[in-house]
């Protein structure tokens, strides 16, 4: 079970009984979902390193689509305004709430763009160097790899699907089912590296020795390593961001059908997250 935290920082707003309810609602649904044991069977399928590549290069790919969405999910919030609103705000524009709801999302994205002089710290460019290590660690010609390596159209379909997701329209009920993905996957991001983690060290030991140092761009494992800690940071955010979009949606009668909204975008993870891993290890067509 989590230990969903409605007080470990400081927000704008107290938590409404929608709110209160959906961290039980969330906790259930992640100890009910059967994710985790669907990557271990994944992993535990690896039996060569042509399928350990295939993975971890796949792997890759759908962390990146996801990340790519959560500015998006911010930026989508803040420019749709009368959405969310203090109504004690005064005038129009003091009244809107949109951007303490975002915030909470942007928190992940900040972490992603983050710029530290002197260090590498964009989690894309750390997930590219990370998998150019697998790479050269097990001796994979690079030009041919993308001829070599093409991804099945359900694969293919399930990455556009976690770029989209949610994001093609702005209504208040849709914004909310992208708040519920958003908490999914981030909760779901740290069960999911952790168990990755824990499977290289113990089968590939010699790989992730190698990656762990540091050949001048730091090492090419920090990718990994970094998300096994900061996704449930990210998680909490998300839930707070959960708890400031309920509590400052325009109308307070229609709550209950917003927090099932959030529910119906939770569920939608945890359904495409079971439909790549479905895929993860699948033959090009």
């Amino acid at each position: 079970m989590t230990n969903i935290e409605f007080a470990d920082r400081p927000v704008a707003a107290d938590p409404t009984p929608a709110a209160i309810a959906i961290g039980p609602w969330i906790e259930q649904s992640i100890a009910a979902s059967s994710n985790s044991a669907r990557l271990q069977h994944q992993l535990d399928a690896i039996s060569s390193d042509p399928l350990l590549i295939r993975f971890l290069h796949r792997f890759v790919l759908f962390n990146d689509a996801l990340a790519a969405r959560v500015p998006f999910v911010a930026g989508l919030i803040h420019l749709t305004p009368n959405v969310f609103l203090d109504p004690e705000g005064g005038v129009e524009f003091c009244r809107q709430a949109n951007g303490r709801v975002a915030a909470y999302v942007a928190e992940a994205a900040s972490d992603e763009y983050h710029l530290i002089p002197g260090k590498n710290s964009i989690h894309q460019h750390l997930s590219q160097i990370f998998l150019d290590g697998v790479l050269a660690y097990l001796a994979v010609e690079r030009e041919s790899f993308d001829r070599s390596n093409p991804l099945p159209p359900v694969l293919a379909g399930i990455l556009a699907e976690a770029r989209e997701k949610f994001l093609d329209d702005r209504r208040a009920d849709t914004i909310f089912r992208a708040l519920g993905f958003h908490v999914g996957l981030e909760f779901f991001a740290h069960q999911e590296f952790n168990l990755v983690d824990a499977y290289l060290r113990a089968r590939h030991a010699g790989l992730v020795a190698v990656l762990e140092q540091d050949a001048g761009m730091g090492p090419a494992y920090a990718w990994l390593g970094l998300h096994t800690v900061v996704e449930i940071g990210h998680y909490r955010a998300g839930m707070q961001a959960l708890n400031a979009a309920l509590h400052y949606y325009r109308d307070p009668h229609d709550v209950p059908r917003m927090a099932q909204e959030i529910k119906n975008g939770f569920t939608a993870f945890i359904d495409l997250q079971a439909r790549y891993y479905a895929a993860i290890l699948r033959e090009a067509d």
